[in-house]
């Protein structure tokens, strides 16, 4: 990095990697965000002061009266107080050693013209002190290794890091992946942006070791040639994921009401990101599911994919869903069909997608599996399994098959699965997805994360 890109990366970083935090707002009201923030504080690895004016003590922890109160200087202070409250906090706050504040407050510029007034002054009263601020309007900040600087729950500990505009969205997404077990980095809500904003978050998390994914939910933008430039960037060191709101006419109005900001055109937006080099999640649901592919599994050489299934229905299912994405169906070798016949029923189909009949267990996805990894022609490797519950077949022969042709072959590509059946298949999934296989329960949602990674792989190979 340069050395003014370096210095830039240090601020930021106090954000993320703070040693001792601040909270003004500190609460022992349970239904106040103050109490939510501190509880999670003090689980973290971190030195926390809480700041109240009503009690000495809170959550069992001693409380300080105001910054200029603390017995040792701070890296960063999360207020959570009434908006009319946090001008006046800068200089305190820089006084107080920190030169970074998260704004969890909402009532600025989402809330209309006075509310706008207040952000205004909040910006001005934050560059004369010397202080960088996220938000006003956000959920806050975490760092999966160290802290939780937020009002909701730590996300699981993994390599995806996240932006959002949306703070309760963002907190949503969080429970999700815990759900999941999709892991992240680091978490930052931008609320407002009434200072930092997407450009300066993306440029750290591109420089980020701790980082190989960077995803990102967008509704309003201000400064579109600055984030293009960012979004480019990260994108050449990167996976780079968005999710836009606010894409229609109506939700470009509750865009401004929501953040304060303007949705902008998005068809414009749209060529802005593919330019960029990055990849587009078409819904909540699968921003995470994409981000997790580029996370578990290797880029993929192009984008000719094999699928391997124990019911044609599926297979059909599936490569009509990749067909319609623009993937290609591989043309297998005449070697891997002979090979194929070899070993699987007569009445097994050779031809992808391969179907190895309901009869088909832990040998015969073993042996697919590691056929079609060795074909020259295949890019990608989709198996979809519906779990069988006859013939003394187990939940997680398929999967474990699986496995065992991965790890007879030693070629570098991208494995992924789809489990059917729902609890009946859940052993098999979980067994897959501990080993770093991402596994699915729809062969469409399947087909669109690999779309998007290889669209993403042919634009920067």
């Amino acid at each position: 990095m340069k050395s003014f890109e370096t210095e830039l990366f240090k601020n930021i970083d106090l954000f993320f990697n703070p040693k001792r935090v601040a909270l003004v707002g500190a609460s022992t009201d349970y239904r106040k965000l103050g109490n939510s923030i501190l509880m999670n504080l003090l689980t973290s690895e971190i030195e926390v002061f809480p700041i109240t004016r009503n009690t000495e003590r809170v959550l069992g922890v001693q409380a300080y009266k105001s910054l200029s109160d603390l017995p040792k200087p701070v890296d960063l202070v999360i207020v959570a107080v009434a908006a009319k409250y946090c001008s006046s906090l800068m200089p305190e706050i820089r006084k107080a050693g920190a030169r970074n504040a998260v704004i969890i407050s909402g009532g600025f510029s989402e809330a209309g013209p006075e509310g706008a007034e207040l952000e205004k002054n909040l910006v001005k009263a934050a560059r004369e002190a010397g202080v960088r601020i996220l938000g006003p309007n956000c959920v806050g900040i975490s760092n999966t290794r160290l802290f939780n600087g937020t009002f909701t729950m730590m996300p699981e500990r993994g390599n995806i890091a996240f932006v959002s505009q949306s703070g309760a969205l963002g907190g949503m997404i969080i429970y999700t992946t815990r759900a999941k077990r999709i892991g992240m980095s680091k978490f930052a809500s931008i609320g407002n942006s009434a200072d930092i904003g997407f450009v300066e978050i993306l440029n750290y998390f591109r420089e980020d070791s701790k980082s190989s994914v960077i995803a990102a939910y967008i509704e309003g933008i201000n400064e579109g040639r600055t984030l293009f430039e960012s979004l480019q960037k990260a994108a050449k060191v990167k996976p780079v994921v968005i999710l836009k709101g606010g894409r229609s006419e109506e939700g470009g109005r509750a865009t401004q009401s929501h953040t304060g900001s303007l949705a902008g055109s998005t068809k414009l937006f749209d060529a802005m990101i593919r330019q960029a080099g990055c990849v587009t999640a078409p819904t909540l649901d699968t921003l995470f599911e994409i981000c997790k592919l580029f996370d578990y599994q290797p880029k993929p050489k192009g984008n000719r994919i094999g699928i391997i299934s124990n019911t044609g229905g599926a297979g059909v299912l599936a490569t009509d869903a990749a067909s319609n994405l623009n993937l290609q169906i591989a043309r297998l070798d005449e070697e891997t069909r002979e090979e194929l016949k070899q070993v699987l029923p007569p009445m097994a189909s050779t031809n992808n997608p391969i179907d190895v009949v309901a009869s088909g267990g832990r040998r015969e996805y073993r042996i697919a599996t590691e056929l079609l990894l060795k074909d020259s022609n295949v890019d990608i490797l989709l198996v979809i399994c519906a779990v069988p519950t006859f013939a003394g077949m187990t939940q997680t022969e398929h999967a474990a098959g699986t496995l065992e042709g991965v790890r007879s072959v030693s070629i570098d590509k991208p494995i992924i699965g789809v489990w059917l059946a729902g609890d009946v298949g859940k052993p098999g999934k979980d067994l897959l997805e501990m080993n770093k296989i991402p596994c699915y329960d729809d062969p469409a949602q399947a087909a669109l994360c690999i779309a998007r990674v290889a669209e993403y792989a042919i634009m920067h190979r």
